[in-house]
């Protein structure tokens, strides 16, 4: 309580002898400025980054509003946790937040893995991250950027793993290696404004098919990206949206969650995220605030999402994510038990 009561002498001291009213306003306005970046996210490459560090930005206002108020500043205490306030709410309504946790798993015939693998994460360990995902429960697992130098790599230590597989190899980013426990009874790759998708549809046991759709998108860097992403999502969220059967969607995108594309297109498409919150930690075995994740799993409205978690390897280096679902039943899905519906 000392140190808080000699700041608050110090802020009124400093307010006396400077008349620090012009600092209110810039802080304030500061606060009100980048709530709004955050909310609005304009279509400039600069103040679009700043929209991808809105849970940062959320728990600063947070921090320094408490300040703040212990320093008696009313007026920067009110604009700094409004601002807050505000990114609470844009971020709610921007991701998948349920109240009720999913049903137990009462049909593990119907319950499944599925691991989400980025090869560019791959490059300074390959043994020890590939180590890690055989040491793990998975059921289907997506490698994405895929070219033929980790044929070796990876055909070597999965294809006795797997009954089935689907490759699509590619000298750039698009490439892709699926395999699954489950049958395969449907494989095609179809191109969106010449984005290639891979679809499969898997027989999960007599009940139940799955579908599954994997496709990796470009960063939005330069306006030909991001005209052809939005394409391509409003092209994948007519063809999912019709889709009255499971399905998975997954891949890299290149967009954070809260994105004003990625919610139009999960809106668009009825898809839910299996990542329900995003709080920045130890990521590539450092602790940084600055990143953010773009790597995800969607699903709808005939799954339910069990668990969701980031997968690391030995040095505690983000290698994949990796979901667990399980199928609803009929009645499930049409009593809408889910929260969200």
């Amino acid at each position: 309580m000392r140190i808080v009561k000699k700041l608050r002498q110090f802020w009124l001291w400093l307010e006396s002898v400077f008349q620090l009213r012009w600092l209110t306003w810039l802080i304030g306005s500061l606060v009100v400025l980048l709530t709004g970046i955050c909310v609005i996210q304009p279509e400039i490459p600069f103040i679009r980054w700043i929209s991808t560090q809105t849970v940062q930005i959320l728990l600063t206002w947070l921090v320094i509003g408490v300040g703040f108020l212990l320093l008696r500043a009313k007026n920067l205490s009110f604009v700094s946790l409004a601002g807050c306030g505000i990114l609470c709410l844009f971020l709610k309504n921007a991701s998948n937040i349920t109240l009720n946790a999913p049903d137990p798993v009462l049909d593990s015939k119907a319950h499944f893995t599925l691991l989400h693998m980025n090869m560019s994460a791959f490059q300074e360990n390959v043994d020890s991250s590939l180590s890690t995902i055989c040491d793990l429960d998975k059921d289907i697992l997506i490698f994405q950027e895929f070219t033929p130098q980790w044929f070796a790599h990876v055909k070597g230590r999965f294809d006795s793993l797997y009954n089935y597989s689907f490759e699509f190899t590619r000298m750039d980013d698009y490439g892709q290696m699926i395999y699954s426990k489950y049958p395969i009874i449907q494989k095609d790759t179809f191109f969106v404004h010449e984005v290639p998708v891979a679809k499969l549809k898997l027989k999960i046991n007599e009940e139940y098919e799955l579908t599954l759709l994997s496709h990796y998108n470009l960063p939005p860097l330069t306006d030909s990206y991001k005209q052809t992403s939005k394409l391509v999502f409003g092209k994948l969220s007519e063809i999912i949206s019709q889709t009255e059967e499971p399905l998975l969607y997954a891949g890299t995108l290149n967009y954070v969650a809260w994105d004003n594309e990625m919610v139009k297109f999960r809106y668009n498409s009825l898809l839910r995220d299996s990542r329900r919150g995003f709080f920045p930690s130890v990521y590539d075995g450092r602790l940084s605030i600055f990143d953010y994740p773009v790597d995800h799993i969607f699903y709808n409205q005939f799954l339910d999402c069990i668990q969701f978690k980031k997968i690391e390897n030995s040095d505690n280096k983000k290698i994949g994510i990796r979901g667990e679902y399980q199928m609803k039943t009929h009645e499930q899905v049409f009593r809408g038990t889910d929260s969200s519906d």
